[in-house]
């Protein structure tokens, strides 16, 4: 089956990547050992690759997305981000978050004094881990202790940034971003929790780029 490349997150020394297979569902590509990808790895967004795999069996909720790789060809690369998201959108339909940070993850979201987003066993656990969001406010860089983080602007809220893309000082309102929940975690022996994160955006200036490819639907398998 074919999959869209479309995020590609910093996860300790190994590189989360995300992707939406041919039928519309949300991957996670682990590699065929149940691991991460290599942090150096080549895979970027906007690639497309026929893979072959299969459903990692200790899924744990809210990750229900984790799928085992066991070989990955490279197709193509769509010429524009674009045109990526008109497809993901137009073709595939995948669902759309759209408005305020409390319509992410079936509204299960909790947020410390901090500002941090969160859910837990005891706040209710959502049906999947990742997803496509345009909030209707802007979204500012706000970096604390060195590391990068964008405010949306409700009750001091603030998504920690793990994405490959180079930081940009405002996501304005209307843009389509990647969120994503961190692994179960518990720092200090609390409650475990999964933590809100900021993927990625598409369809604003970055400096990064790949070579593109044709990328007609006549070519498309789908």
């Amino acid at each position: 089956m074919d999959v869209i490349i479309v995020s590609k997150t910093h996860m300790s020394n190994a590189a989360c990547v995300g992707g939406v297979l041919a039928n519309g569902k949300f991957v996670r590509l682990l590699n065929s050992d149940g691991y991460n990808q290599d942090s150096d790895t080549d895979i970027e967004v906007g690639e497309v690759y026929t893979i072959s795999f299969s459903e990692r069996e200790d899924k744990t909720p809210p990750h229900i997305e984790d799928i085992l790789v066991h070989s990955m060809t490279y197709k193509f690369t769509f010429e524009s981000i674009d045109k990526m998201v008109e497809y993901l959108t137009s073709k595939l339909k995948v669902k759309i978050w759209k408005g305020s940070s409390d319509v992410l993850f079936d509204g299960n979201l909790q947020w410390t004094s901090g500002g941090s987003g969160y859910i837990s066993e005891s706040g209710g656990v959502p049906s999947n881990s990742v997803g496509f969001w345009i909030p209707d406010k802007d979204l500012k860089r706000n970096d604390f202790n060195e590391k990068v983080r964008y405010s949306y602007p409700l009750r001091w809220r603030n998504i920690s940034y793990v994405g490959f893309q180079n930081p940009i000082d405002l996501i304005p309102a209307g843009t389509l971003v990647r969120v994503s929940l961190a692994r179960w975690w518990s720092p200090n022996d609390d409650e475990e929790r999964c933590y809100l994160q900021l993927s990625g955006w598409y369809g604003l200036p970055d400096p990064s780029s790949s070579e593109s490819a044709d990328d007609e639907d006549d070519d498309l398998p789908w």
